[in-house]
Order: C-alpha cells, then structure tokens, then sequence
C-alpha cells in the first residue's frame, strides 16, 4: 500500500520465538483502517508518519483489517527496508485527518464495532477516570538488548504499571462504563525515560483535562474479540479542531 498514514503505535511485545515485535494501526484512502502485525522495532514508524509497506493478508490473523508486511517471518532481519517513510502529516492535515477518521469510523457504542464485526473504530469518550495499575503477575523486570541497538528494548511485559482509562461512549450501550488498557507506546516511553515519574504518563495523554477534546482509536484483541483496547489517544486542545 502506497497511501497508509500511521495513526497508532502499540506498546511492543514478544512473541513466542522471542522476536519484539510492533503493531501499528495506519489509514489508507483505499483500505481505510489498516492493522499491520508484526513489524520490527527498526522500522522506526511514527504516528503521521507518510509510509509505503508492501502487505499482504496474514492467514493468522482473519480480522478485517489486519495484514502483515510481505516476507515478515523469512525476511525479518532486513523487514524495515521495505518500509519507506516520505515524510510527516502536518498539522493542519492531521486535524482534517481526524474529522475524517471520526466522520468514516467513529462509532457511537464500542457495541456497534463488535455488532458489525470490525476490529478498529473511533471513539468520542467521556472519560470518568485515569490511572495506573500494576501489572501483577505478568509483569517481568528482565529487560534485553536488541541486536540492532545497545539500547535495553522494553516490551509491555518490562513495564511494571499499566495505564488505564474508565470511559462513557458518546451513546453507550454498555451497562457499566468501559474499563481498558492503553496501550500507546508515548505513555510507556515516558515511564522507560521517567522511571522516577512513571504517574506523569497519565496528566500527559490530557485523559481528564477539560480543556482539552479527546478522541481514541480503539483495537480488539486477535484472541479475544470482544476485548477492546486504546490503541492511541487524539488530544487537542478546545479550538483547534
């Protein structure tokens, strides 16, 4: 795909092999939103980004919107160099680009992205609540280097907190508000950067700041469909959009 606009980083995690992997939700005005899994951290995507991947279906994954980069297990050391970069979105195109998202996407119930069968949408929140939780059990403090980088590479498991949201959908059909895991990647790169501050991550994403308008893209999970997750958090600021 030529036209893909990258409009969420999940936190990275590990697979089975042990390979650190990424996800990445992007836009195409052919394909409309677009899962791609699994991507190598080198491949350096960031939301705005401009890129250009050749994809194709990933038979493991039957989600609507998902797809995987062409060559993505036999060709993982060198899988970035497929990914071509041309550039960031500006700002005035992001916020033309969010309208957009939410006028062809957006959703008034997480209930109607289950009742459709659809595996990303947007979501106008009225956020109740935000805040960090341990993450128990899973959590797993060994920390490894990658081969690319001297740098130790977190993955979700390496965070000890997990930052949470409680939210009310514009027209919700949920008996109690939604109560989901963020996964952006900003907030855990804050907490990697700021281990003395990880709490910051929360007054960071604006998740309760009045003055500011809050969208979220929103994933299920491959496993458990009906499990929804943020996968990015949209803030401007009142006026700008």
């Amino acid at each position: 795909m030529d036209d893909l606009i990258v409009i969420g980083e999940a936190v990275p995690d590990e697979l089975k092999d042990k390979r650190k992997v990424l996800c990445s939700a992007c836009y195409s005005d052919e394909h409309g939103l677009v899962r791609i899994y699994p991507i190598p951290p080198n491949a350096h995507m960031r939301r705005w980004d401009r890129v250009s991947i050749p994809l194709e279906r990933n038979p493991q994954d039957t989600r609507g919107e998902s797809w995987k980069v062409q060559g993505s297990k036999r060709e993982w050391d060198v899988l970035s160099e497929k990914i071509h970069r041309h550039g960031k979105l500006p700002q005035p195109g992001r916020i033309s680009l969010l309208h957009k998202l939410y006028r062809d996407f957006g959703v008034d119930c997480i209930q109607n992205l289950n009742d459709n069968m659809l595996s990303l949408g947007i979501i106008k929140p009225d956020v109740l609540n935000a805040w960090m939780e341990e993450r128990g059990e899973r959590y797993d403090p060994t920390v490894q280097i990658t081969l690319d980088s001297p740098t130790r590479f977190f993955t979700i498991h390496n965070y000890k907190l997990q930052p949470r949201v409680k939210y009310r959908c514009s027209d919700c059909r949920s008996q109690n508000p939604h109560n989901q895991q963020i996964l952006e990647w900003g907030a855990y790169e804050w907490m990697r950067k700021h281990p003395d501050n990880p709490e910051q991550a929360i007054p960071n994403l604006r998740l309760t700041d009045p003055q500011y308008d809050k969208y979220f893209l929103v994933g299920n999970m491959s496993k458990y469909r009906n499990a929804f997750v943020v996968i990015s958090v949209f803030r401007f600021k009142h006026g700008t959009i």
